[in-house]
């Protein structure tokens, strides 16, 4: 039983994610590669006095296939995870038709990324957002009152 939930996660999430990842690209990599050329722009002044060691810097991927492979990678791995969920709430409860189905991954994509993004959108590199454990703690309560 546990081979066939883990399978059906694993298609799942690769579909999904391969669909998270086409869109991504078109709509937001775009913004992200924009802002990011404000973010090299701030950042070189303040660290013009700073005493470097080498070139060591955060790695982070070269642009073209190398950002899509990683933003794919991750993607990939979050939509394993919750296939993983889903799979384990069908489990429990399954649906037994085809729509069924499909109304619960509605259902928990309104819960995890549709409800939370709505009263909190996402921010881009460089761009002034509300404290990291309030934005956590809004997410949180979001898709907790949804998922009741």
């Amino acid at each position: 039983m546990f081979q066939r939930i883990a399978f059906s996660a694993g298609v799942a999430g690769l579909l999904a994610a391969l669909l998270l990842s086409a869109l991504q690209s078109l709509w937001l990599t775009p913004l992200i590669l924009q802002a990011e050329t404000y973010e090299v722009q701030t950042e070189a002044p303040a660290m013009a006095g700073q005493h470097h060691h080498g070139e060591e810097a955060a790695w982070t991927p070269a642009d073209g296939w190398p950002r899509t492979l990683s933003t794919f990678g991750g993607n990939l791995v979050v939509a394993v995870g919750f296939g993983l969920i889903l799979a384990g709430l069908f489990n429990l409860r399954g649906p037994t038709r085809l729509h069924q189905g499909l109304l619960w991954g509605l259902a928990g994509y309104a819960t995890f990324c549709l409800a939370p993004s709505l009263g909190l959108p996402p921010e881009l590199p460089g761009t002034a957002a509300a404290d990291l454990t309030l934005r956590q703690a809004w997410w949180l309560g979001t898709a907790g009152a949804t998922a009741a």
